[in-house]
């Protein structure tokens, strides 16, 4: 049980935290207007747009991973180490930040493509606040710190 909890864990953070890593970081390079777009229904480019339902669906999924490591570290009786508590955190900040700040930024930019340049810097920093924080975890699981015996 502990090896299947275990490759869920790894394979849902690969494909939903890779996927979600990518859109968030890419979003900002393309929420600017696009003067070629044919399609008048919208100013957005629509990379942008696909970034944007690509943070959304993989941002919801992306919660299957930290549920599956903590399912994993009561399996193993192991809630209690230091790294997986960090990680649990982490994981918690990161969705926050994600909810609060990244969708919601992601939407107005959307809603208007002639946003301030500053717009797009924030973006941006969020983005890597993200991903750091996403690499944070990354080492969390490789060094594990505090890690019983």
């Amino acid at each position: 049980m502990a090896y299947f909890l275990l490759i869920v864990h790894i394979a849902t953070a690969i494909v939903f935290i890779g996927a979600l890593t990518i859109s968030v970081s890419l979003f900002p390079r393309y929420a600017a207007a696009d003067p070629d777009v044919d399609d008048k229904s919208h100013d957005a480019h629509p990379v942008a747009l696909a970034m944007h339902r690509i943070t959304k669906v993989y941002g919801r999924l992306a919660i299957i991973p930290p549920a599956v490591g903590i399912t994993l570290a009561v399996v193993l009786g192991r809630l209690d180490e230091l790294w997986i508590i960090l990680s649990v955190a982490l994981s918690l900040i990161g969705g926050a930040l994600l909810i609060w700040v990244i969708i919601p930024s992601q939407r107005r930019m959307l809603a208007d493509p002639q946003h301030e340049p500053s717009t797009r810097r924030r973006a941006g920093a969020a983005a890597g606040i993200l991903n750091s924080i996403w690499f944070a975890i990354l080492v969390l699981m490789i060094l594990k710190p505090g890690a019983g015996g």
